[in-house]
């Protein structure tokens, strides 16, 4: 009898890509928040990606947040892919692969640098994310490329497993108002098959990220909206005359579960898991 061999992070994408589908990447800060993100796949029976970005890493400490992604991962009830968002440099996404994260997204676009990164990556079952393109993120200008040649060749020079590509979307915008340049998402889905991925997302509205999931967006990341619900309900649970952190952060878990759920069913991986 053959025992099929157990998914690893990238599976789990490819998988994603391969059905027409996306995994919700979703941003947390703490334990409520990584609560929340897990509590919407169980709910939804969808696999997702739990996020830790370098910024957050500042304020909690990536040894502490890792320790809490591994932890939820353990325990969930469906697939968690733990991911490093964002790494600034190579020794903070090494650290991150070290403390056991599954995949890492690393700024900048060194051929040397990442394929080291991907070696490592690879070596501890995990994944890389590449920055093929710059998506637009405060003093970050958008970058693009539209050379078939040069997708081929960074690709191979650098070894990694997902792309991230800008179509159109910017970071940390509460309104969407984003276009999605989909005839440009139809000819990078048509140049390779790597799960593509789209940064910024909160910027775009959900039906068009409904239909990048169907074109090839296999990775979708979200953070500013799902920190605006969780403010929102604190400062409501707060207005209301919470005094207990239990239950204002409480209420702000379940106003992020819900609008992840929101998200998940978009993008198709409800009942995935």
């Amino acid at each position: 009898m053959t025992v099929a061999a157990p998914q690893t992070s990238a599976d789990i994408i490819r998988a994603a890509r391969a059905g027409g589908y996306a995994l919700a990447a979703f941003n947390a800060v703490n334990l409520e928040t990584a609560q929340a993100i897990v509590r919407a796949a169980e709910a939804q029976r969808a696999p997702v990606i739990l996020q830790f970005s370098q910024n957050a890493a500042r304020h909690g400490g990536l040894a502490q947040l890792a320790a809490l992604g591994l932890s939820l991962k353990a325990e969930a009830r469906v697939p968690v892919v733990l991911h490093f968002d964002h790494a600034e440099d190579e020794g903070a996404a090494l650290k991150a692969l070290k403390l056991g994260f599954d995949g890492v997204m690393l700024e900048g676009d060194d051929p040397a640098t990442l394929q080291h990164l991907a070696d490592a990556a690879h070596d501890s079952g995990g994944y890389l994310e590449a920055e093929y393109e710059v998506v637009v993120k405060g003093e970050r200008s958008g970058e693009r490329h539209d050379d078939p040649a040069h997708l081929a060749e960074f690709i191979g020079g650098s070894g990694c497993d997902i792309l991230a590509v800008d179509i159109g979307s910017a970071h940390k915008q509460e309104s969407k108002n984003a276009h999605l340049d989909f005839d440009r998402l139809a000819r990078l889905a048509e140049l390779t098959s790597l799960p593509l991925v789209l940064h910024g997302a909160s910027s775009v509205p959900v039906d068009d990220l409904a239909r990048a999931a169907t074109l090839g967006v296999a990775k979708i990341n979200l953070a500013t909206d799902l920190t605006l619900a969780f403010t929102t309900a604190v400062k409501e649970s707060l207005n209301a005359g919470a005094k207990d952190p239990r239950q204002y952060l409480g209420a702000g878990r379940d106003a992020m579960q819900a609008r992840a759920e929101t998200y998940i069913r978009a993008l198709g991986g409800a009942g995935r898991a």
